[in-house]
């Protein structure tokens, strides 16, 4: 008998809780506030986008996002009215993307924003300099990829540098060893990680060493002040291994109402 009042009484507690968040629910629901969120939620949806691949080559794709309603709704009420600012994002990872495709080669950023970057290659002191008095004067970055010989000879001027500094290797080629010792130099001393492999040319055995600790691999376009004309889009990385070109490209591609941002902005997905 008593096994039979508990379990009536458990069967009780059961659907008295299942009404009341039900009933819950249906008030939630109707509430202006929900109502709003839900309108604005439909508006502010993404989808991801997968990253594109063709044969060793991948452009980033992107991080889509959704509103969490419920979570919106809990934030909203505690104050009792509608606040954009208090929206809870959620994002929508792209099932195929460069963070799961690191033997690929990137060939180009993502072209949902009017961006591009510049990279350049730095060796010596004189176009170093030269590279400073450009982000100086036109106040962009330029991403910086440091030949090992040089970086190790002027460790003490990495932290003064106020762009992304990469490891270029030996002369580009890539080793597990000079990556680890590289890579372990340029994440203490800059603010950003050095994740990025620069290739001029398609080179598996370098692009395996980078892959296998999971860095990325990048193939830009090599620009002159003549060829940035046909080749400027966005999504464009581009490198230039002359100052004075530099300085005419950079003018023609702000003319062109195109913002230059790190590399770590334009590859993000």
């Amino acid at each position: 008998m008593k096994i039979i009042k508990l379990i009536g009484l458990l069967t009780l507690f059961c659907v008295t809780f299942i009404f009341t968040e039900k009933v819950m629910t249906i008030t939630m629901e109707q509430d202006s506030i929900m109502i709003k969120i839900k309108e604005i939620s439909e508006k502010l949806k993404y989808d991801a986008i997968d990253a594109s691949i063709a044969s060793d080559t991948i452009i980033p794709g992107r991080t889509g996002s959704y509103i969490d309603t419920e979570s919106s709704y809990k934030a909203m009420k505690k104050i009792g009215y509608f606040d954009e600012s208090l929206l809870v994002y959620k994002k929508i990872y792209p099932e195929v993307s460069i963070y799961n495709n690191y033997g690929k080669y990137i060939i180009s950023g993502n072209n949902k924003n009017k961006e591009v970057s510049i990279i350049t290659i730095i060796n010596n002191s004189n176009t170093l300099n030269n590279i400073k008095t450009l982000m100086n004067k036109y106040h962009v970055p330029i991403n910086i990829f440091m030949d090992s010989e040089y970086l190790n000879n002027n460790i003490d001027i990495l932290s003064t540098l106020n762009t992304e500094i990469y490891n270029y290797g030996n002369n580009g080629k890539y080793t597990r060893e000079n990556l680890i010792i590289n890579n372990n130099i340029i994440n203490n001393k800059t603010n950003n990680p050095s994740n990025i492999c620069l290739f001029i040319n398609k080179d598996p055995i370098s692009l395996n060493s980078c892959s296998d600790i999971k860095m990325f691999s990048l193939i830009p376009k090599k620009i002159t002040s003549y060829s940035i004309i046909d080749n400027l889009s966005s999504g464009g990385i581009y490198l230039s291994d002359n100052t004075k070109d530099l300085d005419t490209i950079i003018s023609y591609i702000l003319s062109k109402g195109y913002n230059i941002v790190n590399l770590s902005t334009i590859i993000s997905e």
